[in-house]
């Protein structure tokens, strides 16, 4: 119900921001140097999913990826999430399972 108290305080952090780099006319939000990339492979989309799953974490916001409210982490870790999100497949094998990869490999 009251107006957000900070909206001053992050527009003048964006302008500094933007002041940094002559790409940037008036405000710079995200850092110098994210860039898209193709996901090429599930591999790869994994490793990006990892990557952002455990930023959270590497800020010390929480210990686990799963307890992050807005993250999909907790889409994958336990079943349901703040939003209803489409799975990606996970190439992780499942140890545990009786499964043909393992009963190929010869020990």
């Amino acid at each position: 119900s009251e107006p957000e108290s900070r909206k001053e305080w992050m527009l003048d952090l964006f302008a500094k921001a933007a002041k940094t780099h002559n790409r940037n006319k008036e405000f710079q939000f995200w850092r110098y140097g994210n860039h898209s990339e193709e996901v090429y492979s599930n591999k790869f989309l994994w490793s990006k999913l990892d990557y952002i799953h455990l930023n959270p974490i590497r800020a010390g916001w929480v210990n686990k990826a799963s307890h992050y409210i807005y993250s999909s982490a907790s889409n994958y870790v336990e079943g349901n999430g703040i939003l209803e999100i489409t799975l990606a497949d996970n190439p992780v094998i499942d140890v545990q399972s009786d499964n043909k990869f393992w009963n190929s490999l010869s020990w």
